[in-house]
């Protein structure tokens, strides 16, 4: 079978903007509907404000602060619906829905939540039973029509599911508490890992209650053109924080322009035991922590005097990742995996993450698999070979330099045609910290690097489409929360902003490398889509690894800069007010804070 046919078809973000006639990426922190009102009147005109059951004194019992003004929905800052472009929901999405399964990163495998457990046939049909015991903010049960209305949104959506799962026929349910999932026909030979990872963490963020009369439009469109309309309406569709249900551990219950307050959801079967509440706003950021009355806030490494309390460690939390990412204007870097391994030698990576996100791990393998599981992937053997481009080693850098051609004339490199070697190096303002640490190990280097900040929006739509950059710095969220060596290296190599073999090209479709697992062998040649066709194919464990072994070796030796470690997602909590085991690892078995927290006890001593 072709390995294209795994091309996936994606509803971006500037698919979604043109959709509601939003013109540029500024629009990405409004709001906007349907001209004509359409999306207000989906559910019968005004929205109903949910009722939540709570006490009315629960004022009077807060005990957490929570420094997250931004996650404040006062005013329909933050409208409750993932399609739209003003959803921006931040450390609130994890306490406010639920999971199908969470992934274990430490055994990779999936952790059942609502979801109890899953049979699946030869043919990838499956079947999955969940709990009848969660329940949404508003006392309705969650069912198997929510899941599958929320499964079967995501393919309408054009999310990624729609390629190898037909949202008309493909998902169903099975009674109240159970249904079914299918590939197409021409995906039930998928590896069964990767079928997984298409839908089985899915987040609950959307109801049937407020979200299936557009499953019920979708399956009467005729045309392409009425189902872009669709979207259209589902993306201009906004449900304030009062008019949302929520089916995880907590529910907005009041907002203002001060604070918003979270309560326990009273219908999920972990939190309804709870006597905590949570308020956003009342303290932001370093104000918190120099009161002493902040108990979560991202590592900010800036902040000095802090309380004592916050000495304890901290819950880590890696949701993201960020990368050196090569353009292909320069010849040099295009050309010659040389140069642009010795752009990775020349940047210290171990100090730029300890100062911009201290005690994050530094990625000693550069797999293109996410750091936190490419053990579960590549054979050990292959990763101990790895050459670990992390550490700064100039001497190798400039080797590989001279090596392609290059001459070092008064401290600055030139190129092999006697030139001034010159960088473009335009960053979005999100990475001003690391990207000046990695301007400054260049330059140390003798590299005359051209650098610049923009707005990230500006960034977004000015620079990053027109990949007009010789190195950037960016967010590289690969696939990371699709737990998959296909998901991650696909993303590496066809992506559609910043994949290699599209616009982006540096290489061909078959590459030679050195043989896998010996950086000093001789050339072997990898055939790329092949390599991934097997990896989304097989029919062993074994066999999986094998493939994948050899993309995680391929990248290493052809984008060694694509360094992946996770990006300032650490939280500090209050430990000493906490009942959490410090001493035990637990919260390394998943990267979803919230199960963490439910799993091992929120509550205060």
């Amino acid at each position: 079978m072709p390995a294209r046919r795994y091309r996936h078809d994606y509803l971006s973000r500037r698919r979604v903007l043109a959709l509601t006639g939003v013109a540029g990426a500024t629009a990405l922190a409004g709001c906007s509907g349907d001209e004509n009102g359409d999306a207000d009147d989906l559910l019968g005109g005004d929205h109903d404000e949910v009722e939540v059951d709570y006490p009315e004194n629960y004022d009077d019992e807060m005990n957490q602060v929570v420094p997250s003004g931004a996650v404040n929905p006062f005013d329909d800052e933050h409208i409750f619906n993932p399609y739209h472009h003003a959803w921006n929901p931040g450390d609130a999405q994890e306490t406010l829905f639920e999971y199908l399964t969470i992934f274990h990163t430490g055994e990779g495998e999936f952790i059942p939540r609502v979801a109890e457990n899953w049979e699946i046939d030869d043919d990838l049909h499956t079947r999955v039973e969940i709990s009848d015991e969660y329940g949404w903010s508003d006392g309705t049960p969650v069912t198997a029509a929510d899941f599958v209305t929320a499964l079967r949104l995501e393919g309408y959506m054009q999310m990624g599911i729609q390629e190898y799962v037909d949202p008309d026929t493909g998902i169903r349910t099975d009674g109240d508490y159970a249904f079914e999932i299918e590939p197409r026909d021409e995906y039930t030979d998928l590896e069964e890992e990767l079928w997984l990872n298409q839908w089985i963490e899915a987040l609950l963020d959307v109801s049937e209650a407020q979200y299936g009369r557009f499953i019920e439009e979708f399956e009467d469109a005729d045309s392409e053109e009425e189902r872009e309309a669709i979207q259209e309406d589902v993306i201009g569709f906004e449900p304030s924080w009062n008019e949302a249900l929520f089916s995880g551990p907590f529910a907005f219950v009041e907002a203002n322009e001060e604070f918003a307050d979270q309560i326990p959801n009273p219908h999920h079967p972990i939190a309804q035991d709870w006597n905590f509440y949570l308020r956003h706003g009342e303290y932001e950021g370093e104000e918190g922590l120099h009161a002493g009355e902040v108990d979560w806030e991202h590592n900010d490494p800036t902040i000095e005097d802090l309380p004592d309390k916050y000495d304890e460690p901290p819950v880590s939390f890696s949701g993201q990742s960020l990368a050196i990412i090569f353009g292909r204007d320069d010849e040099y870097i295009r050309d010659y995996p040389e140069v642009r391994q010795a752009i990775a030698y020349a940047v210290d990576m171990p100090t730029l993450v300890d100062v911009a996100s201290p005690g994050t791990p530094v990625d000693t393998y550069s797999t293109g698999i996410d750091y936190g599981y490419a053990e579960h992937f590549v054979h050990d053997d292959v990763l101990d070979a790895m050459p670990n481009y992390a550490p700064e080693d100039t001497d190798t850098a400039q080797v590989l330099l001279e090596d392609v051609g290059f001459t070092l004339e008064d401290d600055e490199w030139h190129t092999p045609d006697g030139d001034l070697w010159t960088l473009n190096f335009p960053v979005g303002d999100w990475f001003d910290t690391q990207s000046e640490m990695i301007f400054n190990n260049l330059a140390e280097f003798g590299i005359d690097v051209d650098y610049f900040l923009d707005e990230m929006p500006t960034w977004q739509s000015e620079v990053e489409p027109d990949l007009d950059f010789d190195l950037t710095v960016h967010l590289d969220y690969g696939m990371a929360r699709q737990y998959h060596a296909h998901a991650d290296i696909y993303e590496e190599m066809y992506n559609p902003d910043r994949g290699v073999l599209t616009e982006r090209t540096l290489f061909d479709e078959v590459v030679e490398v050195p043989e896998v697992g010996n950086p000093d062998g001789d050339t072997v040649e990898i055939d790329i889509p092949d390599a991934l066709d097997g990896l989304a194919t097989a029919q062993s464990d074994e066999e999986a690894m094998d493939h994948a072994t050899d993309l995680a070796w391929m990248h290493n030796q052809l984008l060694p800069a694509a360094v992946i470690h996770p990006w300032s997602e650490h939280y500090w909590v209050n430990a000493g007010e906490w009942n959490f085991d410090l001493d035990s690892d637990a919260w390394l078995t998943s990267n979803r804070i919230t199960h963490y927290l439910l799993e091992h006890g929120l509550s205060p001593e």
